[in-house]
């Protein structure tokens, strides 16, 4: 993968607790990449490097910025470092890589994109290629699933729910843990994300399925899959490892 440098434009809280922020490349080339790829910051503490990844959130033709999403973690590394970095500062960074893409030779019935956090920020990536694909194939039907605890903590709803008034085969679904849901939304379910599989009559033959966020939810959500019936090749995941 390449290195470069990265420039912070600006940044901003979408929920409580998860920071958004822009950057560019600071020799002013975009950055290439595949909606669903990752890019890995290297941020350096006492002399050491430490390697962070984060999905790509940017909307391809919206924006020429390089989005990423990113949990406040208390004490952590990387939240300390990019909660405080300010507009004009830089970092090295490394990328894109990452195989949680839509794949040329990709012809599901159904995809449906699980995350939990800010695992949803590769499917916002997306939707460009999903309206394309939607576009294209009048069967498809793509499904986002993303878990929080409560309805605040959902990162990007908005798109989501946009997007699913603008395309009748597209839905948006959100499983929340704690939240009461007072006055609850059409997208609003509670529970699990995994709760949403018993109800969508799961094809193990025809569906795609795509994880991306908490490392529990991922082994869980793929166990229950295989046990399903799902191969490997059905159920692309991707976890992010980052050095200690």
């Amino acid at each position: 993968m390449k290195t470069f440098d990265m420039q912070l434009n600006s940044s901003k809280k979408i929920t409580p607790n998860i920071m958004h922020l822009a950057f560019t490349k600071a020799d002013g080339t975009p950055l290439e990449f595949i909606p669903g790829q990752f890019v890995t910051f290297l941020i350096e503490q006492e002399g050491q490097i430490k390697r962070r990844s984060y999905s790509v959130a940017s909307i391809p033709g919206t924006t020429d910025e390089t989005e990423v999403a990113i949990s406040y973690v208390e004490n952590g590394i990387a939240s300390e470092t990019m909660f405080n970095l300010q507009p004009g500062e830089t970092l090295s960074c490394m990328g894109p890589a990452g195989r949680l893409v839509f794949r040329e030779t990709d012809a599901p019935a159904r995809a449906i994109l699980v995350a939990t956090g800010t695992g949803v920020a590769p499917y916002r990536a997306m939707l460009p290629e999903i309206a394309r694909r939607l576009q294209a194939d009048a069967n498809l039907e793509v499904i986002v699933i993303l878990g929080m605890q409560y309805r605040a903590d959902l990162p990007y709803a908005d798109d989501f729910i946009a997007f699913a008034k603008q395309h009748a085969r597209f839905r948006f679904m959100a499983f929340l843990s704690r939240d009461e849901l007072v006055d609850q939304q059409a997208h609003e379910h509670k529970g699990y994300v995994q709760t949403a599989f018993a109800d969508l009559d799961l094809d193990p033959d025809e569906d795609l399925v795509f994880l991306c966020g908490n490392p529990n939810m991922i082994d869980q959500a793929y166990a229950q899959l295989t046990e399903e019936g799902f191969s490997p090749r059905a159920v692309r995941r991707e976890k992010y490892i980052s050095s200690n």
